[in-house]
């Protein structure tokens, strides 16, 4: 199967939703790359739809509880059967709605539902490949009663109506396409086509229906094709043979991830009557269907086979070892996947003396199979079968929790540091994982905190130097070189007495207004006299006060603290030239110009920055790393009182990254006035709009009770009417020097979700959201859209654990957020992703796709960590960040849900400057679910019940904050 199954992802990225969509993502060290799948059978409503109908909601319900039912059984692939017969329960422009789906062939389900479409996106959201099962060549399905090779019954758009000449009426009383019509073989392909281009699906699937029999009546076009061939048996072969080449080809011609396979009779041929055949005496799918699955292996025409294997170890026709030796042996080599197609319809025999007694003979298969890496799963008949006999699906559970336990204890390794590395820290903390039934040894010590599954974190102490760590378990070692650098201050040895080029500040141009201070910087040799000249004048620049005696020249750093003049006269900006640089050394003088200039901005100095890009963010220091304050958006226009490195200071003190502006030194009257305002009501959001004769920059807060809109560069206002139903009791106007500024004060008992400006080409709009509602019902979150944020992702993998990369954080907080996905459509509410599978996402992305969507509500999923110099064993617990005041009552119910229900330690809530909790559109927070290095934590981070529990815990804290938004208005 795939290494990652295909998922439909809804990602917001400014104004587009992406669809994909995966499955669970684990790592290749907890679950191998095994098909654990099931067949769910259409045809005469064996397991999906129990009784035809038309109804949509009885077809989703079913479909839900039997994906329900493979996921906690632990499938990772359902097996759908799309077209039963000459039919398909998926709108099709070449065949019929089936009348195993609404009960008459061509009627469709009501209100356009189409359940293939249903079926893709729901096991996608579970983490489960659907695969389209067809039949190729079947017509009809009849039942005892019903008359032989009745074409009347069928819908007038059927291909068998249209082309009675593609069919052939056969004993059984049944009709089939003629497989040796070229015409069929393209409807059969055209067929698949159509499912590939309008569905997501993961794979095609024949299973083992071809030729009918050898009493086949194809005479006629054996007689008109058949001519190059000697016998009628091998022409039929080749007849199947070329369906199964072109139709590889076609598949893979489409370009899109989908994989191709077949289920055929577990008997290819028997070997007294092909001498390559297995050691068996049942029927043969060479000789009695004509095909030759061995063929379709051996060419690489499909990408896995799962031949139906439905007889128990030591049957005499036909053994199930012998026929999977035979089958592993074919496959060998060929690189295409072999699958188990096994008899789950057979067991629970009421039979105390049937090999089918009870559930025993699966079980031994399964134990057979996991004794051979060549097979790389298995497949069951069918889901019914398991719904019915639940012991039997309770020991599959078992083993599949089993297996995925005994990989997960594997061989001894080393993931923190995944290599030698040098430090300068005192202590350093090790991670691993190790086999728990055996003693682990680092140096010779035991290592005891360990956990059930062996997962192990130490912290060591570092001497200056080389530091060994031999970890040693049955006879395996494993070696970690960790050197500890010195800590002293020395300073580095210079080759050569100068002023090093890169040393000099400043090394991009400076902007400054008067009475600002800005600091001189250069190396040069220790001992030296240093000065720098600017704007006509010199100054000694001091050393950094160490001193070391001998005859080696050691770098030191010399600074002068500059404060800039007072300049008169018409506003303007004045260049103060590149700062020179000039040191003596015992008579060696060295002279050294800065590579840019500073200068000097005088207040209302016209220049200006225009923001060019949609949305940019502001920043309180020249620095990107304490997080962004507000965001200004395009057209927006300011002054610039500053420069320095990648940033300009604008009027408001905010400071902005130059590659989101042009600036420009033109004259321009920037001086706003607002000429209208106005507030009016809305069902989700109320609005302040407001008319500007400028387009001047305007940023905006919450305070919890208050909101203020700050209008730069203008200085007079006009007060809004609140018309009676308005969120605010009172509109203020304060203006405040060359800055007016409106506050917003709440209501008693009234509540904000959210507010946030938008330019347009008059003015400004101030948008504030009204708090949403749960309703009541089965559904309560109906109509409320949560986006979901998978932190991390592709390179990106976020902290690290005992198993490395092989299960980082970026896996479980995907993990986890499907789940939670899961928990919150439960509940009615459409949830969004910024990510569905292992891909870099970006902050700026998901911020992006959260500010275009507009959510009632915002969640990052994310695991936290510590330094590399921390016991991280003894840290643990769930903590959730936000930034916005209105974010904190959800932060209080997530965090007092998790905690309280599931026990665990209670780390608080943080009210910090993060990335993606600052949007003010949404209640936005960020989980820190538990400690990745943390080897218990770990243990519980990456358990699938687990998850599952605190998506369920985290829904139901979101169903509460939307619960009590009923009681505020």
């Amino acid at each position: 199967m795939k290494k990652t199954a295909k998922i439909t992802m809804f990602i917001i990225l400014v104004t587009m939703f992406l669809h994909m969509l995966p499955s669970e993502i684990t790592s290749n060290a907890m679950a191998e790359d095994e098909m654990r799948g099931v067949w769910v059978a259409t045809v005469l409503n064996i397991d999906y739809p129990s009784q035809a109908t038309i109804e949509p909601e009885v077809l989703k319900n079913e479909a839900v509880q039997t994906l329900d039912h493979a996921v906690d059984t632990g499938f990772n692939a359902v097996f759908l059967q799309v077209r039963p017969s000459s039919d398909a329960i998926y709108k099709s422009k070449i065949f019929p709605w089936s009348k195993y789906l609404t009960g008459a062939q061509g009627l469709a389900p009501k209100d356009d539902f189409d359940p293939l479409e249903f079926w893709v996106e729901e096991a996608h959201k579970r983490g489960i490949e659907l695969h389209a099962w067809i039949n190729p060549y079947r017509g009809t399905k009849k039942i005892a009663g019903e008359p032989n090779h009745d074409i009347a019954v069928l819908d007038s758009s059927n291909p068998i109506r249209m082309h009675p000449e593609w069919i052939v009426n056969h004993s059984d009383g049944n009709l089939y396409y003629d497989p040796g019509l070229p015409e069929v073989r393209k409807l059969v392909i055209d067929g698949v086509l159509e499912i590939i281009e309008n569905y997501d699906v993961d794979g095609i699937h024949f299973d083992d229906y071809f030729y009918p029999g050898k009493d086949f009546n194809d005479k006629e076009t054996y007689e008109k094709y058949g001519g190059a061939f000697g016998n009628i048996s091998d022409w039929r072969r080749e007849n199947v043979n070329i369906l199964i080449r072109e139709l590889s080809q076609a598949i893979k011609s489409t370009g899109k991830d989908v994989r191709f396979g077949i289920s055929p009779v577990g008997i290819w041929a028997n070997k007294k009557t092909n001498p390559l055949g297995s050691d068996t005496q049942g029927m043969q799918a060479y000789y009695d269907q004509f095909a030759d699955s061995r063929k379709w292996v051996k060419e690489k025409w499909i990408d896995y086979i799962a031949p139906q294997i439905y007889w128990n170890i030591g049957y005499t026709a036909a053994d199930y070892s012998k026929l999977l030796s035979w089958w592993k042996a074919t496959v060998q080599g060929t690189g295409v996947d072999l699958y188990i197609g096994q008899a789950a319809y057979r067991a629970g025999n009421a039979n105390p003396s049937s090999p089918w007694h009870g559930n025993l003979e699966i079980e031994r298969q399964l134990k057979l199979n996991a004794d051979h890496t060549e097979i790389k799963g298995s497949i069951f008949f069918s889901q019914k079968s398991l719904v019915n006999n639940p012991s039997l699906t309770a020991m599959i559970t078992v083993m599949y929790q089993q297996k995925d336990e005994m990989i997960a204890k594997k061989p001894l390794s080393i993931s923190r540091p995944s290599d030698n590395i040098r430090t300068s820290l005192e202590q350093f903390y090790l991670n691993g994982s190790s086999d728990p039934q055996q003693p682990l040894l680092v140096n010779g010590q035991s290592v005891d905190n360990r956990t059930k599954q062996g997962y192990f974190g130490v912290l060591v102490p570092l001497i200056e130097g080389e530091n060994e760590f031999v970890f040693t378990q049955e006879g395996t070692q494993v070696i970690r070189i960790i050197h500890r650098e010195s800590s002293s201050t020395t300073p580095k040895e210079m080759n050569e007495v100068e002023i090093p080029s890169d040393s000099v500040f400043p090394q991009s141009q400076q902007y400054w207004t008067s009475g600002e201070k800005i600091t001189f910087s250069c190396q040069a040799p220790m001992g030296a006299d240093v000065t720098v000249k600017i704007d006509g004048k010199s100054y000694a620049m001091k050393p950094s006060g160490l001193a070391l005696k001998g005859e080696k020249i050691y770098k030191d750093t010399y600074t002068y603290e500059y404060t800039i003049s007072d300049y008169k006269g018409t506003p303007r900006n004045i260049d103060l030239g590149a700062p020179v640089y000039t040191m003596n050394y015992k008579g060696t003088v060295n002279t050294r110009t800065a590579p840019e200039k500073v200068g000097v901005i005088m207040k209302n100095s016209p220049f200006y920055a225009e923001v060019i890009k949609e949305v940019i963010d502001t920043y309180g220091v020249p620095t990107s790393s304490n997080g962004a304050e507000y965001e200004i958006y395009s057209g927006m226009t300011d002054y610039i009182t500053g420069m320095t490195g990648n940033f300009l200071r604008l009027s408001s003190g905010q400071w902005v990254n130059k590659e989101g502006v042009k600036t420009y030194t033109t004259p321009a009257q920037l001086q706003g006035e607002v000429k209208a305002a106005e507030y009016s009501i809305g069902e989700k959001w109320d609005t302040l709009k407001v008319n500007i004769s400028s387009p001047v920059t305007a940023f905006s807060a919450f305070d919890g009770r208050s909101i203020s809109l700050d209008i730069l560069n203008t200085s007079s206002a006009v007060k809004p009417v609140l018309p009676e139903g308005a969120l605010f009791s009172s509109v203020d106007f304060v203006s405040n020097g060359n800055k007016a500024q409106y506050i917003l004060t709440l209501k008693d008992r009234h509540r904000i979700d959210g507010y946030y400006i938008e330019k347009i080409d008059t003015g400004l709009m101030l948008h504030v959201k009204r708090p949403v509602a749960a309703k009541e019902g089965a559904t309560p979150l109906a109509g409320i859209t949560i986006m979901v944020d998978p932190g991390h992702g592709g390179s990106d993998t976020g902290a690290q654990g005992p198993l490395g990369q092989a299960y980082s954080e970026k896996i479980i907080n995907l993990n986890t957020a499907m789940k939670l996905r899961i928990e919150l459509e439960k509940l009615g509410a459409d949830v969004l992703m910024t990510r569905t599978e292992d891909k870099n996402v970006t902050l700026q992305e998901r911020l992006s796709a959260s500010r275009s969507a507009k959510p009632d509500l915002f969640i990052s999923i994310h695991g936290n960590s510590m330094g590399d110099n921390v016991d991280i064993s003894k840290v643990d617990g769930f903590s959730v960040f936000y930034r916005e005041k209105f974010a904190q009552h959800l932060s209080e119910e997530v965090l007092n849900h998790t905690v309280n229900k599931l026990g665990r330690n209670n780390k608080g809530i943080h009210n910090k400057n993060l990335y993606v909790t600052r949007a003010t559109w949404a209640p936005s927070v960020l989980i820190e679910s538990g400690f990745v290095p943390n080897p218990y934590e770990f243990e519980w981070l990456i358990n699938k019940n687990e998850q599952k529990r605190l998506a369920k815990t985290i829904a139901d804290a979101v169903l509460q904050y939307f619960s009590i938004n009923k009681d505020v208005e």
